[in-house]
């Protein structure tokens, strides 16, 4: 059983990590302008770009929710495809909710850690979401595929990542310490499966629920918070 420490500790992650890279936990919103598209070449600042890029909303939001999630994982994939993006549009994109991803690939999905470094090495060029939404929406082809880094390749100039960059990152695997990070701090506190959700800091929610669940908890935490639920 996962205890209410355990879930603010994970819902701290991420500017926990930001921290540790030497940097104060700013916005992970995608930049502006093409010339930033690039995966810096060392590696501390890459780690604290991709920590940064995989967050998202309103920093002074009322409430956070935490995704825990593996791109290979069947479940995330019709949490993605049946709620995500209503729970975007409804909490995050209004102020509501600030979201935070972290990665937890399972041992029986072999293309799970190379998907991770990939949408952590396009977060370190600013681009984590649309990578995220990317590997999500053609997940059949890259499980598929002999080569996915080819694939991984070729998403990542789709979002206007630069090409050679990104290649270097995948190659070094420069974004592995936050990719183990992430792993440790949800097995030490005991997610066992994906998806996982930490809404509030305080309630857990385990698989990908139908979407009036999802909003069910999240409302009931906003109205203990003295928040209308939208």
């Amino acid at each position: 059983m996962i205890g209410v420490r355990s879930l603010a500790r994970l819902a701290a992650l991420t500017p926990i990590l930001i921290a540790l890279a030497g940097a104060e936990p700013a916005g992970g919103q995608d930049v502006s302008s093409a010339d930033s598209w690039v995966v810096p070449t060392v590696q501390s600042v890459i780690l604290e770009r991709a920590d940064r890029s995989r967050s998202k909303g309103d920093e002074d939001a009322p409430i956070r929710i935490v995704e825990i999630s593996d791109f290979e994982c069947p479940f995330c994939a019709r949490f993605y495809q049946e709620s995500y993006r209503a729970i975007d549009s409804l909490y995050v994109q209004t102020g509501i909710a600030r979201y935070l991803w972290i990665s937890f690939p399972n041992s029986t999905h072999p293309r799970a850690w190379p998907a991770i470094e990939a949408a952590f090495c396009a977060g370190a060029a600013g681009r984590f979401w649309p990578m995220h939404d990317v590997l999500f929406e053609r997940r059949e082809e890259w499980t598929e595929s002999r080569d996915p880094n080819t694939l991984f390749l070729t998403y990542a100039e789709g979002i206007g990542v630069d090409r050679e960059s990104f290649s270097a990152c995948l190659r070094n695997d420069q974004t592995a310490p936050l990719q183990v990070r992430d792993y440790e701090s949800a097995i030490a506190a005991g997610v066992t499966s994906t998806p996982f959700f930490v809404v509030g800091d305080s309630v857990a929610i385990r698989g990908a629920v139908p979407l009036e669940t999802f909003r069910s908890a999240i409302d009931s935490v906003l109205v203990l918070r003295g928040h209308d639920p939208p």
